[in-house]
């Protein structure tokens, strides 16, 4: 009888040990909502291409110039954006478990697109 009290109990040890959850190598995520803005004007800035360092994916703004990556591993990010006519920006954000990281980007125009308020009705510089 002892060797079977031992053994019903061994076997419970070893399932109720073999039913922990894994918390090794857990991968936790958060996210990241921004907007982009131009510089001068402050009116958001459509269709700019965000990116991330390290890589997640790339996505573009909305008509308002927002932008949100999901269900990302926690950490930091260099949050990058592109838009034709503008000069590309980048900025740090940390992303931590089930938070939300906010970050802002401002634009600036390039040169050859900033209106300095000497073009004719065609777009054309004067004198």
């Amino acid at each position: 009888m002892p060797g079977i009290r031992f053994s019903a109990l061994f076997l419970l040890l070893v399932l109720l040990v073999s039913c922990e959850k894994d918390a090794i190598d857990k991968e936790t995520f958060g996210s990241i909502e921004g907007f982009v803005l131009n510089s001068q004007t402050d009116e958001p800035v459509y269709n700019a291409n965000i990116t991330t360092t390290p890589p997640t994916n790339s996505i573009l703004t909305n008509s308002d110039g927002t932008f949100y990556f999901d269900d990302i591993p926690s950490g930091s990010y260099s949050i990058q954006a592109r838009k034709s006519g503008f000069k590309s920006n980048s900025v740090s954000v940390t992303v931590r478990i089930d938070g939300v990281a906010h970050a802002s980007i401002p634009l600036s125009p390039e040169p050859d697109d900033i209106d300095d308020g000497d073009d004719d009705e065609n777009g054309n510089e004067g004198d």
